[in-house]
């Protein structure tokens, strides 16, 4: 049997993505062959992780049935077509799965692992915020300058108070959004960036700058803008040459090639309306061009790139040999950051503060939870404390984007990561609330 089970592996190596990221070859048909090697010696179970008698690294063997039901039963309920799940503690993953489909109308193409997804909202903290931080920690941008100072569209009396922080932590008084139909009908068809900036600078403030807090879109589609002034160049551009080729986030982009395109999840069907490859968001579609990627929405991923975020961040802003954010850069965007508002803010996450997502113990800047969702159906979610990381992604406005379905998965995520919570090490004898 042992013999069978390495033949299958070295034979796999040759049609199938390596999931160490490593491309097939010897050192790959080494590590697999060697833990088939354990599986058959009763020391290992499952596709990626160790077991111990607590179960793959620190995470009670009980959970993982309990987390592949609820991602079965999700779609099973047609609330997603499909979904990829990744729990990882670490540098180690627990879990890795796919299920259900990508789409399913007008043709069924199973979900994969390797699935880019419309990141909708999780484009802010995963790329936006990552790119005004990466500038901010060059000394190109400051967090306390006025916006004014880098977009000039802001050079208004309403405006001048708002700084770069307040907008990276949703207070700078901003509506939470903005008519896209309105913005076409002022500055016309899409694409135009210019207009939408030019739209959102003139809109009235909903409270005082820096005395409250609403969770905008607006904000960091005015952030995206000021990456490009600074640096000549739409986001993207620097995020592909300071994090994602760093990381090796090779799946991770505003502008899907043909072969992404094909991988990719769509969001839209409805009538003559199918979109895949392009984004969903209003503002972000009506904005999205060659000079501009959007800031509130736009980006595209796999669970694997988002992984090799989310360890960054767990690991102190470094990933084995990539140093991406200095200490105090990286603390800025992984602690609360809006002084006595307490608004639950860092540099582009919010704090995980309600008893789905966090434990008594997570209450310091040292062990909280941060997370961040996105209107898709994504989510990716981390522990400072344990390492734990949950990346949840589904494509749930596809084909119709309907409430009932969104509010089903946002349990879904709920429960997923309630779940692991209560089967961690660490967590297993402390309450819940």
């Amino acid at each position: 049997m042992v013999c069978f089970r390495f033949f299958i592996v070295r034979f796999s190596l040759s049609v199938v993505r390596c999931p160490f990221g490593c491309g097939p070859g010897p050192r790959c048909a080494f590590i697999l062959s060697f833990l088939l090697l354990a599986s058959a010696c009763g020391t290992f179970r499952g596709p990626w992780g160790w077991i111990g008698p607590g179960g793959r690294g620190g995470l009670d063997r009980a959970a993982f049935p309990k987390i592949e039901a609820i991602c079965r039963q999700t779609v099973a309920d047609g609330h997603a077509p499909g979904v990829v799940l990744l729990i990882g503690r670490g540098d180690r993953v627990l879990f890795r799965k796919a299920f259900g489909y990508r789409m399913n109308d007008p043709n069924a193409e199973p979900m994969t692992v390797d699935t880019l997804f419309d990141l909708a909202s999780l484009t802010k903290p995963t790329c936006t915020a990552s790119a005004i931080m990466l500038l901010v920690q060059d000394g190109r941008v400051a967090l306390e300058s006025p916006v004014a100072r880098y977009v000039p569209e802001f050079d208004r009396p309403d405006k001048r108070d708002v700084t770069i922080l307040h907008l990276l932590t949703h207070t700078s008084g901003l509506p939470a959004y903005t008519s896209a139909a309105a913005v076409e009908k002022e500055y016309g068809p899409r694409p135009n960036p210019d207009g939408l900036i030019r739209h959102i600078a003139a809109l009235p403030l909903k409270y005082p700058t820096g005395k409250g807090c609403i969770y905008s879109c607006l904000n960091y589609l005015v952030l995206a803008r000021v990456v490009q002034n600074v640096t000549g160049s739409n986001q993207a551009v620097l995020l592909r040459e300071r994090l994602w080729r760093p990381l090796g986030m090779k799946d991770t982009t505003f502008y899907p090639t043909a072969e992404q395109i094909a991988r990719t999840a769509p969001t839209i069907h409805n009538g003559n309306t199918f979109r895949r490859g392009e984004v969903h968001d209003p503002l972000a579609y009506y904005s999205v061009s060659p000079p501009y990627a959007p800031g509130n929405a736009g980006g595209f991923s796999t669970a694997d790139d988002a992984a090799r975020l989310v360890r960054l961040l767990l690991g102190g802003g470094r990933l084995g040999r990539a140093r991406i954010f200095q200490p105090a850069t990286w603390e800025k965007i992984t602690t609360e950051q809006t002084g006595p508002l307490r608004a639950g803010r860092t540099c582009g996450w919010e704090l995980a503060t309600s008893s789905a997502y966090c434990t008594p113990l997570n209450k310091s800047p040292e062990t909280c939870c941060l997370i961040h969702t996105g209107y898709t159906g994504t989510l990716i979610w981390m522990d400072k404390l344990s390492k734990t990381y949950v990346i949840f992604f589904s494509n749930c406005v596809y084909p119709a984007d309907e409430k009932p379905h969104k509010d089903a998965v946002i349990q879904a995520r709920r429960r997923i990561i309630r779940t692991v919570l209560d089967h961690l090490d660490v967590y297993r004898a402390a309450p819940s609330g």
